[in-house]
């Protein structure tokens, strides 16, 4: 129901300097009012409102907030809609909920919140998919794509589709319906295969120049490898520009798999994502701990997709992998110098080498880091799906004119609007919508049938 009043916090999981309690609905400041003392006149729209919650019935146990109304259609949801921001302790904000209820609102449902704005036509169905990827973005990567659907550039890329195909199937069904008219002149088969074309042209670059989701899932990993004390985690370090791994002269300092993000600038100038992990020396395990270190160690170069293999030039490299590209850096060269030409060299001291080893991974990477920019799109299995089949049926329509485009009238005119009708259902399934009527609306304004 939509009629109702949901309450829901809305701020992350856990403590915090302040958290936010979110409700609405058609009676959404009427929930509200009991819980504030004393009761107030709200201010106008949109303004912040200094207030005092009543977490239990006792009146002198008072909770300072802030109260701000957004009044409906002009809200999120589409109906009033309060937020609350308080201190951010769960206790207190479970309480201020279960006050909420008690005053009439129920708990909202998953996404219900995102659902009531679809339904009010805040937003389409790819934007509200946006929302849903900006709260699991786990890289720079994810949260782009995230962002490009929340603004809503798929969606209009499939309004545009909608209208165009809609365009055309109009046309189509116009020879059907009301060829009998004189002012109705149906599309020829070549200029309707022109047409065609272009948006089969449309829809193929898109699918060409975008990504799926699932290639952003996992970043590229970079796993540093060599002896204990090598200069492993004081160039992890150095590579991130913060002081992640503990570095010190002892060996085996590093025991825990440690991974960061790292952003690289790739040769067209774009930014690119890897993920750097720092793995303990490969040695000889001494013991229980060593063996089970070591054994991680060992997954960790398993998953690698670069192994960056350093050498101080005091211990010979451990034995690597066969089939897995490797990259050899000399770490420390402010002291020796490497005896290998192909190797880069690097002194964190001197903060030497480091921008060419950077230059060197974005190249690696440059076509299998997971980039999004300019016009790009990350399609989740749905979007590419709908894209897919609406291609095909344009296809399947380009088909039947095969043979007959000098003709004057189109063949199997029924089939082709069949299969424009099916690209249309397809393209909707995104985020634009078009019904039957719609179709004739676009009839009736084009020819002025009815007159």
């Amino acid at each position: 129901m939509v009629d109702d009043v949901i309450v829901a916090v809305s701020s992350p999981p856990g403590r915090s300097a302040r958290g936010l309690i979110r409700i609405t609905g058609p009676t959404a400041t009427a929930c509200v009012l009991p819980l504030l003392e004393p009761c107030i006149d709200f201010h106008p729209p949109r303004m912040l409102q200094a207030v005092k919650l009543r977490l239990t019935d006792n009146r002198h146990a008072l909770l300072p907030a802030f109260l701000t109304v957004y009044r409906g259609p002009a809200s999120f949801t589409g109906q009033d809609l309060v937020e609350l921001q308080c201190p951010g302790n769960p206790a207190l904000l479970e309480r201020i909920v279960q006050r909420t209820i008690a005053a009439g609102a129920r708990l909202a449902e998953p996404g219900e919140f995102t659902f009531r704005a679809f339904l009010a036509g805040k937003l389409d169905l790819t934007q509200a998919e946006g929302i849903a990827g900006t709260i699991a973005a786990t890289s720079d990567a994810q949260l782009r794509a995230a962002t490009h659907l929340r603004e809503g550039k798929l969606g209009r890329f499939a309004a545009e589709l909608v209208s165009d195909i809609a365009t055309q199937l109009a046309l189509v069904e116009a020879g059907i319906d009301f060829v009998d008219q004189d002012d109705v002149v149906p599309i020829g088969p070549r200029m309707l295969d022109e047409r065609l074309a272009a948006l089969e042209s449309r829809l193929s670059n898109l699918l060409a120049n975008s990504r799926t989701w699932g290639s952003l899932e996992a970043l590229p990993r970079v796993v540093l490898v060599g002896a204990p004390s090598t200069g492993k985690s004081t160039l992890f370090n150095a590579l991130l520009g913060q002081e992640r791994a503990v570095i010190s002269e002892m060996p085996g300092t590093t025991r825990d798999i440690l991974a960061e993000p790292l952003k690289l600038t790739s040769p067209s100038g774009g930014e690119i994502e890897v993920l750097l992990v720092d793995i303990a020396g490969i040695d000889t395990p001494s013991g229980m701990l060593d063996r089970h270190v070591q054994a991680a160690a060992e997954r960790a170069i398993q998953e690698a997709d670069l192994i960056m293999a350093i050498d101080d030039g005091t211990a010979p490299l451990p034995p690597l992998p066969a089939g897995k590209p490797i990259l050899r850096v000399r770490t420390k060269s402010d002291l020796e110098p490497s005896s290998h030409a192909n190797d880069l060299t690097v002194s964190v001291w001197r903060c030497e080498g480091l921008s060419e080893l950077k230059s060197e991974l974005a190249s690696r990477f440059a076509d299998a880091s997971p980039t999004l920019s300019g016009e790009t799109l990350a399609l989740n299995p749905r979007h590419e799906s709908a894209l897919r089949d609406a291609m095909t049926f344009i296809q399947s329509a380009r088909e039947r004119l095969v043979g007959c485009l000098d003709h004057a009238a189109l063949p199997h005119m029924e089939l082709i609007a069949g299969d424009l009708r099916r690209a249309l259902d397809a393209m909707a399934c995104i985020g634009g919508q078009m019904s039957p009527d719609d179709v004739i609306g676009r009839i009736f304004a084009t020819f002025c049938v009815g007159k």
